[in-house]
């Protein structure tokens, strides 16, 4: 075993699944701070509490507030975003029913960026699923030194579009489809 490398620290910033099929998007930190010998810190919570007290009271946690707090002064965030689809994992995870997708999309929503909803113009919207998701708002990650937007698949187009009007990546990773629309969309 190779021995800790000091000051790099990997930061969960989403709660996890309490029911998968074949990966959890929360292994994703650990798998990476066990590749660079790194200290882990996992926010240990579901991706949605019942409620926004339940929640509050998860991020008084001093464990979790620690993340939190870790994730306004990133050196390099990576992040990735989903499409609003009606066979997205919030449905197929059982996260959210159809009837929140439905207003989710009523309310202007195109996607998310680690779960927090936002609109075609890349803010988070005002929706009640926003106010109980266990993640760091994204809103929170402007003072990354470096924002690294990792995405692909067409039905994520619009999503990716939002997304980097909010995050304003210094590198952008995504397929050849959707990079071919996005340099097309600049003309």
């Amino acid at each position: 075993v190779s021995p800790r490398v000091e000051g790099i620290r990997v930061l969960s910033m989403l709660g996890g699944l309490t029911r998968v099929s074949s990966v959890n998007p929360s292994e994703f930190a650990w798998r990476v701070a066990d590749k660079l010998n790194a200290e882990c810190y996992l926010l240990t919570a579901p991706v949605f509490a019942p409620d926004p007290h339940t929640k509050a009271a998860l991020i008084a946690h001093s464990d979790i507030k620690e993340i939190f707090m870790q994730a306004r002064s990133l050196d390099m965030a990576i992040v990735s975003v989903g499409a609003l689809t009606p066979n997205s994992a919030f449905v197929e995870y059982g996260l959210l029913s159809r009837d929140e997708i439905s207003s989710l999309h009523a309310a202007g929503a195109v996607g998310d960026v680690l779960c927090h909803f936002i609109d075609e113009e890349g803010n988070v919207i005002r929706h009640p699923v926003n106010d109980r998701v266990m993640s760091v708002n994204p809103e929170h990650l402007s003072a990354a030194r470096n924002m690294v937007l990792v995405s692909g698949g067409w039905h994520k187009v619009k999503i990716v579009l939002a997304a980097i009007k909010l995050l304003r990546p210094k590198v952008l990773i995504v397929n050849e489809r959707v990079a071919e629309h996005l340099v097309h969309s600049q003309h």
